[in-house]
């Protein structure tokens, strides 16, 4: 075999469509309004994003769109196929599907066309895609070493989270997370809110990420950010992330938290999801008495005020500290019992 067939074979494509379609969901979440608008249709420019989804197959079309947006105001999600070239947009289910759902197709190569078989087109700028790829390099390398090669040698490099919940043993939170126990103590589940502050953390966890649950009750309706609030802690549950975020689709899972198993996915409370196993807990009489948050008071009182208990990321000094106060306080307890 020459050198010249040898090189032949060497797959240079370093990225795949995937990678586009989280450049999409960061840029229309997190971006300017001027890089949300630059992706979007112009029929839809001033419309309000509200929820993404991706991979969302449609059981009467048997097609799954690349992404489905679902605007504020509007019951319908708009459909979101996205190809390398405009070429590769050739597919008969495809064209109608988008045709007839009144969605659009985005790509990442050069094109002046502004519609194809009655499909609007938006073309993703190059240099925009090449600065996103820059500045978060680090990040998805490392995701896809951990999640992809399932490299266990980044333990070091692990993030930190908390989860703050308020509420005693007979608040909804831990009636919550009783429930969620009891129907899969195995393989552990929690959803989140959509709150514009804490997605981005949500979407950040990582496989292999230590995150606390805490449930806990404190003065006032919201969690006070002065750090000699007091806090009482009832339960805690130490976790490792096993699965980082994914949207459950389906009703059994997806509206697991919500009021009614009956509530389209547009209209959910809780939509962003993670799996973890359970490492340690405290989850019994009598409550500990953490005292005052110090300094935890920013991450305790982020993490209720931005949606009820959304993960809010810990140092890994705050990490190792937390650990120790909350297994000194259970410790205390027992050696009393």
């Amino acid at each position: 075999m020459s050198r010249i067939d040898i090189f032949k074979k060497i797959n240079r494509n370093a990225f795949n469509e995937k990678l586009i379609h989280r450049y999409l969901f960061e840029r229309y979440y997190f971006g300017s309004a001027q890089q949300r608008r630059k992706l979007l249709p112009e029929r839809l420019q001033k419309s309000e994003i509200n929820l993404i989804v991706p991979e969302n197959i449609q059981n009467d079309a048997q097609y799954r769109a690349d992404l489905t947006l679902y605007f504020k105001g509007q019951k319908l999600g708009v459909p979101v196929e996205v190809k390398w070239l405009a070429g590769a947009f050739n597919k008969k289910n495809q064209i109608d599907y988008l045709k007839n759902n009144d969605g659009f197709l985005i790509i990442l190569g050069d094109t002046k066309l502004e519609q194809i078989e009655g499909v609007d087109v938006v073309q993703i700028k190059h240099d925009d895609f090449a600065d996103w790829i820059a500045d978060n390099i680090s990040r998805l390398s490392r995701e896809s070493l951990i999640y992809q090669a399932e490299s266990k040698k980044l333990a070091d490099k692990n993030q930190f989270w908390v989860v703050f919940l308020k509420g005693g043993n007979d608040g909804s939170a831990i009636q919550n997370f009783d429930r969620m126990l009891a129907a899969d103590k195995k393989y552990p589940f929690w959803a989140f809110r959509q709150h514009a502050k804490a997605l981005p953390n949500i979407l950040d966890m990582q496989r292999g990420d230590k995150i606390f649950f805490i449930f806990a009750s404190s003065h006032g309706m919201a969690q006070p950010k002065h750090p000699k609030t007091k806090v009482t802690v009832h339960r805690y549950y130490l976790g490792e992330i096993i699965e980082p975020y994914y949207m459950a689709l389906d009703k059994q899972r997806g509206c697991f938290f919500e009021a009614s198993d009956n509530i389209e996915i547009n209209n959910r409370r809780w939509p962003h999801f993670i799996d973890f196993k359970i490492i340690k807990n405290y989850d019994r009489d009598p409550a500990l008495s953490f005292g005052h948050q110090v300094g935890f008071s920013e991450a305790f009182s982020n993490s209720f005020n931005y949606g009820g208990g959304t993960p809010y990321p810990l140092s890994r000094a705050q990490f190792e500290n937390l650990k120790d106060v909350l297994a000194k306080l259970a410790n205390d307890i027992k050696n009393k019992g």
